[in-house]
């Protein structure tokens, strides 16, 4: 089996997407499925690859509509792809309008698949323009995947994604890296020592708005603890502002290396997911912190994230947006560690149970096997 994954940037990058889809494109191709990756490259040097037997094809982007990447060149990229290897399905991963537009000019007859991450949020222009084109670009689309149902209750695939088109695929989480090795655990103790082994509050993220960092150093400042910050983006600069202003005890810590995560979720006392808008349509650093067995404090946005992350099950979970409201769950939780490790233990539970790499892969497996 031959397929064609259109992602939006390399495994390098970090992300909850992109993390994502090397997991599940490394799955698949262990299970022996002939797998490329194209995606989009804003450094200008990326070359083809192979990682772990999955053919990573990057090509260059001309600029961006918004958040939207434009890269005319990989329409020909697609076209060339397809005539060399005859893909059997072209799975696609949302939200990415253009990568709807390279699918529909694949040519042969692919099997039509898309991952739906998350709606259009705060897209003024391209939001309406692409409900408007979404009919005609995914006129031959045979599959919609989401990681939990409220995924696929969104109105905006209501339009041109009929219900029996819907398939509910858990992602897959990979346990390995996040394992407590002595390794691990002497960086995690270091971490522990640099912030005087006082109370640590962990959250990871672009710094955009949706991530409600902003929203959660004002919470912060009637916390006794330490906020590691990871992460950057435009909202960098700010935040940094809004952390000197209120008092609040904030690390900044920039991007953290991969091989450095595992290290972060085992040294904190809390994962905090402070997102403010269905953006935030899952939130995989709350479910790599439940493997870790840490209690995680997040919000209610009815979606993917609470339905991985239930309130009282292994989370506390607050209005979006409720500065106040969302400093109390984070001192209930430092000031009753039976409490922490109830909701730490259930949260590694869950996703251990429900969200294995294992089933998510042969879950796709057996949705790409019915379409061909």
């Amino acid at each position: 089996m031959r397929v064609l994954h259109i992602a939006k940037y390399a495994f390098e990058r970090p992300g909850g997407m992109e993390r994502h889809v090397e997991t599940l494109t490394r799955g698949l191709a262990a299970a022996g499925v002939d797998v490329s990756v194209l995606v989009y490259d804003t450094t200008g040097q990326a070359s083809s690859r192979l990682v772990d037997g999955v053919r990573v094809e990057p090509v260059g982007v001309w600029g961006h509509l918004g958040s939207q990447a434009i890269a005319p060149a990989m329409i020909g990229r697609a076209r060339q792809l397809a005539r060399a290897r005859r893909f059997d399905v072209v799975h696609q991963h949302w939200p990415d309008p253009f990568a709807h537009v390279v699918a529909s000019l694949v040519p042969g007859e692919p099997a039509q698949v898309v991952s739906w991450h998350s709606d259009i949020v705060r897209q003024r222009v391209l939001g309406p323009l692409y409900q408007r084109l979404a009919p005609h670009l995914l006129k031959r689309l045979d599959a919609v995947v989401g990681a939990t149902q409220a995924h696929l209750n969104s109105t905006q695939m209501d339009r041109f994604v009929p219900f029996e088109k819907r398939h509910v695929i858990p992602y897959g989480i990979d346990t390995r890296p996040l394992a407590l090795t002595e390794a691990v655990q002497r960086k995690a103790e270091a971490l522990r020592a640099q912030h005087g082994h006082k109370p640590l509050v962990f959250a990871l993220g672009r710094h955009v708005y949706y991530k409600g960092f902003d929203v959660l150093i004002r919470a912060m400042a009637a916390v006794p603890a330490v906020l590691l910050l990871g992460g950057s983006g435009p909202m960098s600069a700010e935040l940094r502002e809004l952390a000197s202003s209120t008092g609040a005890q904030v690390h900044f810590a920039g991007e953290i290396p991969e091989a450095d995560l595992p290290a972060y979720f085992h040294a904190c006392d809390v994962y905090c997911l402070s997102s403010i808008a269905t953006a935030e349509a899952f939130g995989i650093v709350q479910a790599e912190a439940m493997v870790c067995g840490k209690p995680v404090v997040n919000t209610w946005l009815h979606n993917g994230v609470n339905a991985l992350a239930p309130e009282g099950l292994c989370a506390l979970t607050v209005q979006p947006g409720d500065a106040a409201a969302l400093s109390a769950a984070l001192n209930q939780v430092l000031a009753d560690p039976a409490l922490a490790h109830r909701l730490g233990e259930a949260g590694r539970a869950r996703v251990l149970q429900s969200f294995s790499v294992e089933a998510m892969v042969n879950q796709t497996l057996a949705l790409y096997q019915s379409l061909i």
